[in-house]
């Protein structure tokens, strides 16, 4: 069932790279070299772990997939750590949660119907997800996140000390996502990290019977995983891209919209500024003058994803310290709405340890650059 449900997700999405982990357990095999990355009628194992999300540039319809993560972190009420989670524990987080949950989807339902919104019980968390057609850009796609986490009003579960029910914001917002599929279980959790003490498969409810649960959905047998019967896709209301447009310049509780360039109709157009002055010898920007990198430190117009990049290269690539890539950037940037403020914010992520900049400690790879437009 679950290698059907991908198959036709290709098919239908016109999916034109491998998005499909190939693998049952966890991310990375390190008994290969090659990419367990395959499409899904290449998959051989009985059930894959995941996938990563479909952005509009992996297929030809130019579909976006949302996604967005519901938890609590794995605490008491005293805020002392839960070694191992049981299912008794997630039973009494459930109601909370669930009530997190219909925040979120109120929000969403505003926009997009009930019948395309899937939800997965992945063996303590929530997640909800939903596609749409008509985005123009990446940059749309961040908008419209953002707006929807702001209306729901929850608040941010990432290294939180205290037992709360809401949201992963920083996973929730990372560019390149790695998305549990139906079907992936917890075994290595289980296993390996002895994080739980029991076994679940990743399980799909339709709105309306998760609005009748009143217990966790457990699944402990693969065989009674339950799967919508195919991805589908909605068309972007222009309503909800007005609407997060509108609140985000309208409030300061957001403080990502600070630094998202105006909206451009075509994610290649490109604002690219000459630098005409002379750059010393030992000055780190002659190491990057002539690389992509560049071209985005210059380009006015730089999407917030390729500031990213760029920072991403720089912490990792380049092993700069924070204060030197806030001082190339201070110097070189050609940005129209540059804010040293708000760049500082986000250049510290990248050096805090548990943020999902940090997920990563490498640079993006040439295939992510060309598919983003930036080579």
């Amino acid at each position: 069932m679950q290698k059907a449900l991908l198959m036709q997700m290709d098919k239908d999405f016109q999916i034109t790279r491998p998005i499909h982990l190939n693998l049952l357990t966890g991310w990375y095999d390190r008994n290969k070299e090659q990419s367990n990355l395959v499409y899904a009628e290449d998959l051989t194992v009985a059930h894959s772990q995941g996938r990563y999300r479909l952005n509009l540039t992996d297929n030809q319809l130019g579909i976006q997939e949302f996604f967005f993560d519901l938890e609590w972190p794995s605490i008491t009420q005293e805020g002392i750590p839960i070694k191992v989670l049981t299912k008794e524990i997630v039973n009494q987080r459930f109601l909370p949660l669930k009530k997190s949950a219909k925040k979120l989807l109120f929000a969403i339902m505003r926009y997009i119907p009930k019948d395309f919104i899937y939800i997965k019980a992945s063996g303590s968390g929530l997640h909800i997800q939903f596609f749409l057609k008509g985005l123009a850009n990446m940059q749309e796609w961040h908008l419209i996140t953002t707006y929807l986490i702001h209306k729901s009003k929850l608040p941010n579960t990432k290294n939180s000390k205290q037992l709360i029910y809401g949201i992963d914001r920083e996973t929730i917002i990372s560019s390149e996502r790695k998305v549990s599929e139906f079907g992936s279980w917890n075994k290595l959790k289980k296993d390996f990290k002895k994080e739980t003490d029991y076994l679940n498969y990743a399980t799909y409810l339709s709105v309306d019977k998760f609005f009748k649960a009143e217990q966790y959905p457990f699944c402990s047998d693969f065989q009674d995983v339950k799967y919508p019967e195919r991805y589908r896709h909605y068309e972007l209301l222009p309503r909800l891209l007005r609407d997060a447009k509108i609140s985000m310049k309208t409030t300061d509780e957001i403080i990502t919209q600070k630094i998202i360039p105006k909206i451009k109709l075509n994610s290649s157009e490109r604002n690219i500024k000459e630098y005409t002055q002379e750059i010393p010898i030992n000055d780190i920007a002659s190491q990057i003058q002539l690389s992509p990198y560049w071209d985005i430190l210059r380009d006015s117009e730089a999407q917030w994803y390729a500031r990213q990049f760029l920072v991403k290269y720089l912490r990792w690539g380049l092993k700069l310290s924070k204060n030197e890539i806030l001082d190339l950037i201070d110097n070189y940037n050609a940005w129209s709405d540059y804010n040293p403020r708000i760049t500082a914010f986000y250049v510290s992520k990248h050096f805090r340890e548990g943020t999902a900049e940090t997920k990563v400690k490498k640079p993006v790879t040439k295939k992510t650059l060309e598919r983003f437009g930036l080579i």
